[in-house]
């Protein structure tokens, strides 16, 4: 084998390697992707979801407001009426966060993406401090109130407690397991896409 045998042999193998390298690079972007898509549906439709729900509570709070059997009570009255007021900015609140949510197109670029995601998370750490030393004792104490002013059997109060235990569990793990995991998988897959380029 001659000298420019073996130079074109090495711009072959070079080149392969530079198409392989290439390859590599555009496997990996696209399992960067279908990770940080498969997060960030799970969280668009989870708040989409939380909106509905929030939606259903306000006519659910007016009927109960209404209801004849809490005529002549006050906390009941004030609970509904409660829940009624914080659901239309809960409500403003989640389509904004939404809004961020749908801003973020793996298509676009990774700084344009970075930055919804990071505006999503402030929005995120707000939430949970309105929800845990807002909602949650406003609720619970209204609730209390009410069992008290209604002269509540054994039974009720258990429920109660339980309900009150269920909902502190159930939101710090959605907010733990569920929308900060999620979340962190996609800033992970956008730090990698970005460190791809």
């Amino acid at each position: 084998m001659d000298l420019h045998e073996l130079k074109n042999t090495w711009t072959v193998l070079d080149e392969q390697l530079k198409k392989n390298e290439m390859l590599n690079k555009q496997i990996i972007q696209e399992m960067l992707q279908k990770k940080s898509n498969k997060s960030l549906n799970k969280l668009v439709n989870t708040d989409f979801i939380n909106l509905i729900i929030w939606l259903l509570v306000i006519p659910a709070s007016i009927w109960c407001y209404h209801l004849p059997k809490f005529e002549g009570f006050i906390f009941p009255k004030i609970l509904f009426a409660v829940i009624i007021i914080t659901s239309i900015p809960i409500i403003i609140w989640g389509g904004f966060q939404l809004r961020h949510l749908l801003n973020i197109d793996l298509s676009k670029s990774v700084k344009d993406n970075m930055s919804s995601v990071g505006r999503y998370t402030i929005m995120l750490k707000k939430e949970k401090i309105a929800v845990y030393f807002g909602l949650i004792p406003i609720y619970c104490i209204l609730g209390i109130l009410c069992y008290v002013e209604t002269r509540a059997s054994f039974l009720y109060w258990m429920f109660l407690i339980v309900a009150c235990i269920f909902v502190v569990l159930t939101t710090y793990w959605a907010y733990k397991r569920f929308y900060d995991a999620n979340v962190q998988v996609i800033k992970r897959s956008l730090e990698e896409l970005d460190e791809l380029k």
